[in-house]
């Protein structure tokens, strides 16, 4: 897959992922309380065992004047240790396979239930894998602090580029190194913030975890989702422009009687070809002697005669 947008912190990917789980806080609580009684259940059976075992091989206390004895302990049992963490590194990457998938099918809009904790069995060798790499990546840079800090944030997005990505070990801890070794103080910044978070329920006698804890995968997803792409995801954090309008729908859906009236032209009407009343002269001419007189005279200058009755 490949990326699609400029990688770039945002940190409100914290109030979304606070935001979906509140819409199905039930399951994650419900998920994260299994998970916590399978751990709780392997300390029960396998730490306090082994633990009754070297306390019960410790020398016992002298009484007086005896020299205290030990029984033989058998150096080997502390080869069960590293036995017994990588069992808990087993469990633990199975199941967070399983929570980063829940995570990605909630930022598709899917429904989730409580049996996707168990559906991290197809990503449990990659991530077990990419777990023991970083950790022992983690351990050496905590000598310094600082860079084991680095390394959290580089990687931050490992996981996802298994889950969602389907990457194997070794491309999923490059991809996510290729993504924020742009912004990679951010990235650490952003990733001490959401440890910070998900752990802080720990305080409220440890149940706030059941609140907290679905943080930590939610907001890894949502980067995910933003930095490299993830088909059929909803965006509650983008703006998207409403579309333009278009007018040929509204011009489709007017009726001859709804659209608007046309200007009609005027009717034709035929020139009127009648002609002007012909002026009278401004001159007359007297009857009686035919001198030429002005029109507005009533006697002839010239006999002297009336015109009225001419």
């Amino acid at each position: 897959m490949q990326q699609l947008n400029a990688p770039g912190v945002r940190w409100e990917w914290i109030s979304e992922a606070w935001n979906l789980f509140t819409k199905q806080w039930s399951v994650w609580v419900l998920m994260i309380l299994v998970m916590s009684l399978v751990m709780l259940t392997m300390y029960l059976v396998i730490y306090l065992p082994l633990f009754g075992i070297i306390m019960a091989m410790a020398p016992s206390i002298p009484q007086d004047g005896e020299i205290p004895t030990a029984p033989a302990f058998p150096v080997g049992i502390f080869m069960l240790f590293p036995v017994i963490f990588l069992a808990i590194i087993c469990v633990m990457s199975w199941m967070m396979g399983g929570l980063y998938s829940t995570a990605f099918k909630q930022v598709r809009g899917e429904r989730i239930s409580v049996g996707d904790l168990f559906s991290g069995g197809k990503y449990f060798t990659r991530v077990l894998g990419a777990a023991l790499l970083i950790g022992i990546a983690a351990g050496i840079g905590s000598i310094l602090v600082i860079p084991a800090l680095i390394i959290g944030g580089l990687t931050f997005l490992t996981v996802p580029m298994i889950v969602e990505g389907g990457k194997g070990t070794i491309d999923a801890i490059k991809g996510s190194i290729e993504i924020t070794k742009r912004d990679w103080l951010m990235f650490t910044l952003f990733a001490i913030a959401v440890s910070f978070i998900a752990s802080a329920g720990v305080y409220a006698c440890g149940f706030g975890l059941l609140a907290t804890a679905p943080l930590a995968f939610l907001a890894p997803s949502l980067a995910y989702r933003d930095c490299v792409g993830m088909p059929g995801a909803q965006s509650q954090g983008q703006f998207m422009p409403p579309p333009p309008p278009d007018y040929r729908d509204y011009a489709a859906s007017q009726t001859p009687a709804q659209a608007p009236a046309q200007p009609q032209a005027p009717a034709w009407a035929p020139p009127n070809y009648e002609s002007a009343p012909t002026p009278e002269p401004a001159v007359k001419t007297c009857p009686h002697c035919g001198a030429t007189l002005a029109r507005a005279v009533n006697f002839c200058n010239q006999c002297g005669r009336p015109l009225r009755g001419a």
